[in-house]
């Protein structure tokens, strides 16, 4: 518990007291200490994210800023939220589809908001499902129907308003995020790309979509 606690500190959800650092404290101490939430670590809470996954958000985004690229690309933030514990289970890679995807990565050229692992590290096979699994979504916001979807990633469509289902409450969790930390430029690609999701649309339908 106290790991989690001093983990939750670090990561910047929860301030505590000092009294919280001793080896020991007494009953009486023990109960008029309290850990209390940032205005972060509520917000967090309220969104029902793991904070591992908040924490993630969160890098990645100050990641995204720190690159001071105007305009962050979709499959970036698309991996970011793949690479999270409430988008599994993933989309595996096959071992005729490596290749590929191993192109699709290198096309990115290491901008990507999650930070790759090395292909010999245990958590390399899960980054690169997180990649086919943001280039599931990237092909859906091209206007891929289900049945291509189906063909290519053998996603039925159940699976497939699943994860978008994942992926909305994702993304509107990150522009909340985004909202706290006033990342206001990132805020305006964070809630577009939710839109596009949603729709199955590219950019340039945008405009249509706000006709009643």
């Amino acid at each position: 518990l106290d790991k989690m606690l001093f983990l939750l500190e670090e990561w910047e959800f929860i301030t505590m007291s000092a009294g919280d650092n001793k080896e020991f404290s007494s009953a009486a101490e023990i109960k008029n200490e309290a850990e209390k939430p940032t205005l972060l670590g509520a917000r967090v809470a309220q969104l029902y994210l793991d904070p591992l996954t908040a924490h993630e958000i969160i890098v990645g985004l100050r990641k995204a800023t720190a690159k001071k690229v105007a305009e962050p690309a979709p499959f970036q933030l698309l991996q970011l939220i793949s690479s999270t514990l409430e988008m599994r289970p993933l989309l595996k890679v096959k071992v005729r589809e490596l290749e590929g995807f191993q192109a699709v990565l290198a096309e990115q050229g290491g901008t990507l908001l999650v930070e790759e692992p090395s292909m010999f590290e245990d958590g390399y096979d899960d980054f690169l499902a997180s990649v086919k699994t943001a280039k599931f979504f990237e092909e859906w916001t091209d206007e891929q129907d289900e049945e291509y979807l189906l063909e290519k990633y053998g996603i039925r469509p159940g699976e497939v308003h699943a994860k978008l289902g994942n992926a909305d409450w994702l993304l509107y969790s990150a522009s909340e995020i985004a909202k706290l930390m006033q990342l206001q430029q990132l805020l305006k690609h964070i809630t577009k790309l939710r839109f596009r999701v949603e729709h199955g649309v590219r950019e340039e339908l945008l405009p249509l979509l706000q006709l009643r």
